[in-house]
């Protein structure tokens, strides 16, 4: 969700691990690690809002492809 991505932005600024930002958004070690790696920039740094949008736009493009 947007709350966890932005959980997950400002936690990783304070370098949090990623097993403590797992349990404090209530998931995986593994989900916290890919959702970090997909939606880093260039210079490796994490941005919840780029992740946000690119969910919005996965979201749209399956709906229009008549997918739940």
């Amino acid at each position: 969700t947007s709350e966890q991505r932005y959980t997950i932005s400002v936690l990783l600024q304070k370098k949090c691990s990623l097993s403590f930002i797992a349990k404090t958004i209530g998931v995986c070690v593994s989900t916290v690690s890919r959702e970090k790696r997909r939606n880093s920039n260039v210079q490796g740094v994490y941005d919840g809002r780029l992740a946000a949008l690119k969910a919005r736009r996965h979201k749209a493009t399956q709906r229009e492809r008549g997918c739940p």
